[in-house]
């Protein structure tokens, strides 16, 4: 339906709220408000003390960067993870051609298996699942022995480091993914007990300014345009 000027004027303007979702804005507000709630004791509540919000905001601050710096390896993981898989596939092309030259074409798939090759769809490949990967590396290292195609270009000096490097990888980004999935529950935790503070502030402050609580809430850190 088209929109006309009297909706478009009735329309109400999305109210921004006091306090941010974006975690390091939530940090920043935080530390604000803590720092002013230590320095005007007038202001109580029963559930919750200023040194325990401050301990709770520099926590949460303490862990978010701890996040943040986790996290930021992970894309340099991922991106040398798929720089490897690129080459095993490229490399799996040439596997299959010396099993067709050893042992003909019509037979050559009866040995995909022990080469770690799996049927999928109308293709044989590697797998795409990176701990059934490294399982396929594995089954791939043992039968160029066994079949003897050690000296070959795509043979055993090529397979070799290739499944210590893949393995090494895939170890640190499960490593760093379960890092950073701590810190998340960590930190979610706590902004949650920070809100629900935040929260009772903001309530005080409108109850004890009816007419200035805005201003208030500026002085406070509360700054909606910012956010």
């Amino acid at each position: 339906m088209t929109e006309t000027t009297s909706n478009a004027e009735n329309a109400k303007p999305a109210k921004k709220r006091n306090v941010p979702a974006a975690d390091i804005n939530f940090g920043n507000v935080v530390a604000t408000v803590s720092t002013k709630w230590i320095a005007n004791d007038w202001l109580t509540l029963k559930w919750l003390t200023a040194t325990q919000f401050q301990t709770n905001t520099t926590s949460f601050n303490t862990t978010l960067e701890a996040r943040l710096q986790e996290g930021s390896t992970r894309p340099q993981l991922t991106q040398s993870i798929k720089a490897l898989d690129k080459s095993i596939d490229n490399a799996l092309s040439y596997v299959k051609g010396y099993i067709t030259n050893k042992y003909k074409k019509e037979n050559a798939t009866s040995y995909y298996a022990a080469f770690g090759i799996e049927h999928k769809g109308k293709k044989y490949v590697f797998p795409t699942d990176q701990n059934k990967r490294i399982a396929a590396l594995k089954l791939m290292i043992e039968a160029i022995s066994t079949h003897e195609f050690v000296n070959e270009e795509y043979g055993l000096a090529f397979w070799t480091p290739i499944k210590e490097q893949y393995t090494l990888l895939v170890k640190e980004a499960t490593k760093t993914d379960g890092q950073v999935a701590v810190k998340v529950g960590d930190k979610n935790n706590l902004k949650n007990n920070l809100k629900k503070g935040l929260n009772a502030i903001v309530n005080v402050l409108k109850a004890n300014y009816p007419d200035t609580y805005k201003q208030e809430l500026r002085d406070w850190g509360f700054q909606k345009e910012k956010y």
